[in-house]
């Protein structure tokens, strides 16, 4: 599946997008999606009700891609993990209409 994250948030120093989907009957879905280079777009890694669920999965596998190319200690893999953790909760803000962002939301 290949999707646009223009309604959604980059996060920085990643590869990944979250975005916020609400669906015809008002369900909200937040989608982690990530950039395929080979095709040049953002490809859908998982789905979820829940916003925090998707900064897990996002933190998870940034930092497994990382893994033995700059996380080489304890330290160097809660620092990673406390800068990605916030830039995550700082994109789901943005897309939550109740927070101070939801400009984004359609």
């Amino acid at each position: 599946m290949i999707l646009d994250p223009k309604d959604g948030v980059y996060i920085s120093g990643t590869r990944f997008a979250i975005q916020r989907h609400v669906d015809d009957s008002k369900n909200v879905q937040w989608r982690l999606l990530q950039i395929n280079n080979k095709t040049r777009c953002y490809e859908l890694v998982c789905c979820s009700s829940d916003p925090w669920f998707i900064a897990i999965e996002l933190t998870s596998y940034h930092v497994m891609r990382v893994k033995g190319k700059g996380i080489k200690t304890l330290d160097i893999y809660r620092q990673t993990v406390d800068v990605i953790s916030r830039r995550c909760e700082t994109a789901i803000n943005l897309l939550r209409p109740e927070t101070l962002g939801g400009a984004l939301n359609v």
